[in-house]
C-alpha cells in the first residue's frame, strides 16, 4: 500500500476519529478508474472501490484523495453522511457535476477532486490519518479506457501497489465499473499484450506484439561516455528471458525517454542479446554491430540510472556511476540471465575487451565478463524512486527506525522455503537497501536498484519468494531472503543490521506453529518493546491471508490476549 504518514511521526491512533475504529489499512481498496475519459474529463472520471472484509463496511468518515505526489496538491471528498459497502461488494464514486447519477455510479464527489491525474499522481483513501490504500495513477494507452486491478488476482491492498497488475480495460472499454474486473489480457507463454500489432519478419500479417512483463528483459551494459561524440555513440545492452517484443517500450533516464516504435517487429528470443544505441551507422557509432532499435536519451557521464518501462510498469532498471572515458560497465556473465543479478552492485564491473575503430572497451552483441573481487561493484550508491522514477541518495535506517513486528517460520499451505515471512515496521521514512536480514542459520543483504523504500508508519513483508501463487497469497513483497527460519522449539534470532549495528532483533525459543505466525502486540510498536517476554503471540483464529494461513502480513497486529 503506497501509505504515508504525518510529518510529526506515527498518529495516536486513540485520537482517531470515532467513525475510523473499526477500519485498519487494506479494509477498502480501490481496483478501478477512470482517469482519461474521451474528450473533456469532467463529469465523466470515475474511482470504484472494494470492500474485501468479510464485513459491511461504511464510508462515513472515510476521506477519498488525489495529490500529485506524496506532498504536494492534495485535494480530498470526504464521507459526511454513511453509504455502506457490503462484504465483498463493490462502491463507484464519480466526478459527477449535475443532473442524475449514471447507473454505474453509487455516489458523487462532485468537483471536490478536480481532475484526476492523466499519466502521474496518486489516489487513495483514508479516515482520519491512517491510510487504508492509495495507488499510483498510470495513462491507459488510449483515451476512454479505464485502469483495472488485474482480475485474476484478489483484489489487495499490497497487490495493486505493483504496476504491472494494472491493465487497460479488455478491448478498450470503459471498465466494469461496480463489478469483478476481467484478467488482464495475457498470451499463453505469460506475456502481455498492449493490443498493437508487429510485422514478423518475412511474415504477410501482423501478430499481437509480446510485451516483456518486469524481469523478461534485463539491463546487461551500459556504455555512457565513449569516445568521441556520446550523441552518436552511447548505447545499452539488453537480454531477453522468455521470448519478447521491444515495440512499444521506453528506453530513459529520470528525466526523459524514447518510445522505441518500428512496424516490423523488434523481437527477441529467450537467453538472446540486443543493442540498443544512438545511432545505426558503424562509421559514426564507433564501430558498433547493427543495433536492433535506437533511442534519443543523453546518458549522464557523472552516473545515473536507466530504466525500460512498457507504459508505466518498470520491467528493469540499473544504476551507474561515474563513466570512465571509453570503457562500457557490464553485469558478470555467469549472472546476465538472472533478472536479480543486476539488482546487486557487486554484480557490475568495468569492460576490459575492446570493440569497434575508436578504443572503446566493451562487449556490445558478445558475451560480458566475469567480474572478479577485485573489480566487481562499480554500480552507483543509490537508488531509483519508485514514484519519481529519480536516482537519489539512499535514507539510511538508523537503531530503533525499524521494527520487527510478525514472522512466519512454518507455513502451512506451501513449503517453508517458498512461504516463510517476516514483516517490519518503519517508525520513520527509510530504504531499506544494503539491510541485512539474519537470523541463526544465515543472512540475506536486501539489494536492488530501486528504492525499497518504507513511509512512515507503514510495514514492509520481506519473504522467501515474491510470487503470490507460489508463497502462499502475500501481499506485495518489498524484498527477499534465502536462508529458512526455526520451526522447532530452541533458541532462534531474527535481526535487521545496517553498516555495522544492529537495526532491531528479536529472539525466540518456542516451537513454530503450522500455518499461525507470531506478531507482534498491536499495542507495542517499538524496537525496545518487542524484546519484552510476551510481546510476542500467535495470530488468533480466523484472522488469515492469502491461501488461508494465519496472519496479518503488510497489515496493523491484532491484541495479544493478556
Amino acid at each position: 500500500m503506497l501509505g504515508w504518514m504525518g510529518a510529526c511521526g506515527l498518529p495516536t491512533w486513540e485520537d482517531e476519529p470515532a467513525a475510523c475504529e473499526a477500519l485498519v489499512p487494506g479494509d477498502l481498496i480501490i481496483t478501478e478508474y477512470l482517469n482519461d475519459p474521451v474528450g473533456a474529463d469532467t463529469g465523466k472520471e470515475y474511482v470504484e472501490l472494494h470492500n474485501p472484509t468479510g464485513q459491511t463496511v461504511d464510508l462515513l468518515g472515510v476521506t477519498l484523495f488525489t495529490a500529485r505526489d506524496e506532498a504536494a496538491q492534495e485535494r480530498v471528498y470526504t464521507f459526511t453522511t454513511g453509504l455502506p459497502v457490503d462484504a465483498g461488494a463493490f462502491v463507484v464514486l464519480g466526478d459527477v457535476r449535475d443532473g442524475a447519477l449514471p447507473e454505474h455510479v453509487d455516489q458523487t464527489y462532485g468537483d471536490a477532486l478536480g481532475a484526476l491525474g492523466n499519466s502521474a499522481g496518486l489516489l487513495g483513501l483514508r479516515c482520519g490519518t491512517r491510510v487504508l490504500d492509495s495507488v499510483a495513477l498510470a495513462a491507459p494507452v488510449k483515451s476512454g479506457a479505464a485502469r483495472t486491478y488485474d482480475g485474476r488476482f484478489v483484489p489487495d491492498a499490497e497487490g495493486n501497489d505493483d504496476l504491472s497488475r494494472w491493465c487497460d480495460a479488455p478491448d478498450g472499454t470503459r471498465g466494469s465499473p461496480g463489478r469483478a474486473n476481467a484478467p488482464c489480457p495475457a498470451l499463453p507463454d505469460g506475456g502481455v499484450t498492449s493490443g498493437a500489432t508487429c510485422l514478423p519478419p518475412g511474415a504477410d500479417s501482423p501478430r499481437d506484439i509480446q510485451s516483456p512483463r518486469p524481469g523478461e528483459l534485463i539491463i546487461t551494459e551500459v556504455m555512457a561516455n565513449p569516445r568521441g561524440d556520446d550523441t552518436v555513440g552511447e548505447w545499452l545492452e539488453v537480454r531477453a528471458t522468455v521470448p519478447v517484443d521491444l515495440n512499444g517500450l521506453t528506453v530513459g533516464t529520470d528525466t526523459s525517454g524514447t518510445r522505441l516504435e518500428s512496424e516490423r517487429c523488434l523481437s527477441l528470443a529467450a537467453g538472446e542479446s540486443a543493442l540498443l544505441a544512438r545511432r545505426r551507422e558503424p562509421e559514426v557509432n564507433g564501430g558498433l554491430p547493427e543495433p536492433l532499435a535506437t533511442f534519443s536519451v543523453d546518458l549522464r557521464n557523472a552516473g545515473g540510472g536507466v530504466a525500460i518501462r512498457a507504459g508505466s510498469v518498470l520491467i528493469d532498471s540499473a544504476l551507474y556511476g561515474p563513466a570512465q572515458d571509453g570503457v562500457a560497465t557490464q553485469v558478470s556473465a555467469p549472472l546476465t540471465a538472472d533478472a536479480k543479478s543486476n539488482d546487486v552492485t557487486a554484480s557490475w564491473c568495468a569492460a576490459t575487451e575492446a570493440y569497434g575503430d575508436k578504443g572503446n572497451l566493451g562487449t556490445p552483441g558478445r558475451t560480458n565478463r566475469a567480474c572478479t573481487g577485485a573489480d566487481a561493484g562499480t554500480a552507483q550508491a543509490g537508488c531509483i524512486d519508485r514514484t519519481t522514477g529519480q536516482p537519489r541518495a539512499l535514507r539510511a535506517p538508523t537503531v530503533g527506525s525499524l521494527v520487527l513486528t510478525e514472522f512466519m517460520a512454518d507455513p502451512a499451505a506451501v513449503p517453508d522455503a517458498q512461504g516463510e515471512w517476516v514483516e517490519v515496521l518503519a517508525l520513520r521514512e527509510v530504504d531499506l537497501n544494503g539491510v541485512t536480514l539474519s537470523s541463526e542459520s544465515g543472512s540475506s543483504v536486501l539489494e536492488s536498484p530501486l528504492c525499497l523504500s518504507m513511509k512512515s508508519g507503514g510495514f514492509a513483508v520481506l519473504a522467501r519468494g515474491e510470487d503470490a501463487s507460489l508463497n502462499g497469497g502475500l501481499p506485495s513483497v518489498l524484498g527477499t531472503f534465502a536462508f529458512g527460519l526455526g520451526n522447532g522449539a530452541g533458541a532462534h534470532v531474527l535481526k535487521l543490521s545496517a553498516q555495522g549495528s544492529v537495526l532491531d532483533s528479536v529472539v525466540f525459543t518456542n516451537a513454530a506453529s503450522p500455518g499461525v505466525s507470531s506478531q507482534l502486540d498491536a499495542r507495542v510498536r517499538d524496537a525496545t518493546g518487542n524484546d519484552a517476554a510476551g510481546a510476542f503471540c500467535p495470530t488468533p483464529a480466523g484472522v488469515t491471508f492469502g491461501a488461508g494461513d494465519r496472519g496479518t502480513p503488510g497489515r496493523e497486529n491484532r491484541t495479544c490476549a493478556r
